[in-house]
């Protein structure tokens, strides 16, 4: 089955994916911006950015049954009026608080999605050889593509043209809505029923790998939250767009190539990539180099988006056995804890003994505990 433009509904799910992604980092490099025109602090602009957090997490980790039982079709189009209305908030209101608001619902997008738009894509090719596989990487890089591509955009934009209201942000507002038409459009499926709420499962073995994946998405989180703020001192703070790019780019696009690696060794890599990278952001926070940040960043990446979750990913499905999904969602549970709480944490500290020391401090963890970790994985 075809849609009016001639797009098989498999692209067209993964586009709504793209979009969703889109919105979610669309407004980053103005979020710094946003935060210090009403006079917050490193602290409170993390608990603006965990907002994200708040709207994702109920979603995905509970209701991933929610479209077993509903639908794809349904789940999928409330998904993209989610990062539609997003879009409009902060579109309409360019601040911090509308930011808030912004963020829950980028949030609830994501959530609902994630699972949905990747067994949708599944069901849609369900007469192809590897359908899951196809599905999962279609998915995989369209949300890859989404995250970093936002804030690039966004980026170019403000570096011609500062401007609380980029352009990018109506351009996103107009493909959405085409987004929300091409998804009316999609077949209805039967549905698969079952419970809507589906609690995490954590099992035995799984716990070195799951807090492998919140160490490396904590590295994200905290860049994201706070180096911007020292990116600020010397007038660069929209480059941090370019960070977010790096680290959601260089490890989701060697994923194809990680897959044929061993899991056990990916993840052991990662162990050694996180230290190395957020030292290099610390290294350049210090001496208020860029051109040393990038790199770490683009070294995490390989980390967060490459090694380490994919080959976390691997592990955790084979543990997971016959609860695989309900494994995965613990998996990615530990990973979104990872990504929004130390971040507000962090903040706090910058603002007490500046950004620096908070993330000497920050790497010190990392390095005790990927030591730790790469002791107890080998076991």
């Amino acid at each position: 089955m075809q849609n009016k433009i001639n797009l098989l509904p498999h692209q067209a799910v993964a586009i709504a994916l793209l979009l969703i992604t889109l919105s979610v980092n669309i407004s980053m490099p103005l979020f710094r911006v946003y935060a210090m025109e009403a006079g917050l602090n490193n602290g409170q602009t993390s608990l603006v950015l965990a907002a994200y957090i708040m709207g994702m997490l109920p979603c995905y980790v509970f209701l991933g049954g929610l479209s077993d039982r509903l639908g794809r079709k349904p789940i999928m189009a409330a998904s993209v009026i989610c990062a539609l209305l997003s879009t409009i908030i902060i579109t309409l209101f360019p601040d911090v608080y509308a930011l808030i608001a912004s963020r829950i619902f980028q949030g609830i997008a994501l959530g609902l999605s994630m699972g949905c738009g990747t067994a949708y894509i599944s069901e849609l090719l369900q007469h192809e050889k590897l359908a899951a596989t196809k599905a999962a990487n279609m998915a995989s890089l369209s949300t890859s593509i989404g995250f970093g591509g936002g804030a690039l955009a966004t980026t170019i934009v403000l570096l011609y043209k500062f401007t609380l209201v980029p352009v990018t942000y109506y351009i996103l507002l107009v493909l959405t809505m085409a987004g929300l038409g091409l998804v009316f459009f999609l077949p209805k499926l039967e549905r698969m029923g079952g419970n809507i709420i589906r609690l995490p499962y954590f099992p035995k073995g799984s716990f070195p790998v799951n807090l492998a994946i919140a160490i490396c998405w904590a590295a994200n989180g905290v860049v994201i939250a706070i180096i911007p703020g020292q990116l600020a001192q010397y007038g660069l703070t929209i480059y941090g767009g370019f960070c977010l790019v790096l680290m959601n780019w260089s490890g989701a696009f060697l994923q194809p190539f990680i897959r044929k690696v061993d899991p056990a060794w990916s993840v052991r890599l990662g162990f050694i990539l996180v230290p190395i990278g957020f030292g290099l952001v610390v290294a350049g926070c210090y001496i208020n180099e860029l051109a040393v940040i990038l790199p770490g960043t683009f070294i995490m990446g390989l980390a967060a988006y490459g090694f380490s979750y994919m080959g976390g990913l691997a592990i955790i499905s084979n543990l997971g056995g016959i609860q695989k999904a309900r494994a995965v969602s613990g998996y990615m549970f530990y990973g979104y804890i990872g990504f929004g709480i130390p971040a507000i944490f962090l903040g706090y500290i910058a603002d007490q003994f500046g950004i620096v020391n908070s993330l000497l401090l920050f790497e010190s963890v990392i390095i005790a505990l990927s030591v730790y970790l790469f002791a107890s994985f080998k076991k």
